[in-house]
């Protein structure tokens, strides 16, 4: 199975819908499901997601009302045969690996998926994979846009692909 990972997409309007179909479009049929960390910014950039693939979204801190409402602060997906954690972050970019990972400490979580800093990231705590995507719409805080892919074979893996 894999998984197409995003974070922190910001897209407020339907009209910017369009750049962000552009970009991940050439990545949607080689996978089975969206993983999103968060910061969708709104229902209309929710009901994108699950429009496209079944799509497992969590809240971020810049989602309107209405998105925060509706998404979760953590989610604990099973994706061939591996246990994922998603949640958005916050605070400082340094030291969020150590936040989200004891986030999920109650968790028997073989990755974690978060976003927030916009910074890619792909590294292992204790033996679990820490994957953030970073940001494909927004440079704010790294120097480039990517995605990552999450790949569940006999192990798991994670690659960021920078747009």
């Amino acid at each position: 199975m894999k998984a197409l990972v995003l974070s922190d997409t910001h897209i407020k309007h339907k009209e910017q819908l369009d750049d962000l179909h552009r970009i991940i479009k050439p990545y949607l049929d080689d996978v089975d499901v969206i993983f999103h960390a968060g910061d969708t910014a709104s229902m209309v950039a929710v009901d994108f997601f699950n429009g496209l693939k079944v799509s497992y979204i969590v809240a971020g801190n810049m989602d309107d009302s209405q998105a925060s409402y509706y998404l979760p602060d953590k989610l604990l997906v099973d994706f061939g045969g591996f246990k994922i954690g998603i949640t958005h972050g916050w605070g400082n970019s340094t030291g969020i690996v150590g936040r989200v990972f004891d986030y999920f400490a109650v968790n028997e979580v073989d990755a974690i998926i978060f976003g927030h800093s916009h910074q890619p990231y792909i590294g292992r705590k204790n033996g679990v994979l820490m994957l953030n995507p970073g940001s494909p719409t927004d440079k704010r805080f790294a120097e480039r846009n990517t995605i990552a892919i999450l790949d569940a074979g006999e192990v798991l893996t994670a690659r960021i692909v920078e747009l």
